[in-house]
């Protein structure tokens, strides 16, 4: 293949999608969840210091946060360590929703 039709075929891929306004949005929605994770983290070093006792609600937040991304990175690359990265969260992210919801009704062990 030579330049022109290198440069047709990737005018022809991205057709009508203005590639830097993706860029953009990614990069701007990875800065929004890590931010988020960071604050929910924080709140949640907080809430164990003043009380002494885990918001499993917040950590379950934060995990949810680290699950979708992998779950995503995992759906699109079908990649098998992606997949077991995932899974591996999801289960820690169940296991915290658990705890959450147990504390939330007041069950206690």
């Amino acid at each position: 293949m030579n330049k022109e039709e290198i440069l047709a075929k990737s005018r022809q891929e991205n057709k009508n999608r203005d590639i830097a306004g993706i860029d953009r949005a990614k990069s701007d929605s990875r800065f929004a969840v890590i931010l988020t994770m960071l604050f929910t983290c924080l709140y949640a070093v907080m809430t164990l210091l003043i009380t002494g006792k885990i918001n499993y609600g917040a950590l379950a937040t934060a995990i949810c946060m680290l699950f979708s991304m992998q779950l995503h990175r995992a759906i699109k690359n079908k990649n098998t360590g992606d997949i077991l990265c995932a899974s591996v969260i999801c289960l820690f992210f169940l296991l915290l929703t658990f705890m959450a919801v147990r504390e939330l009704f007041g069950f206690k062990p």
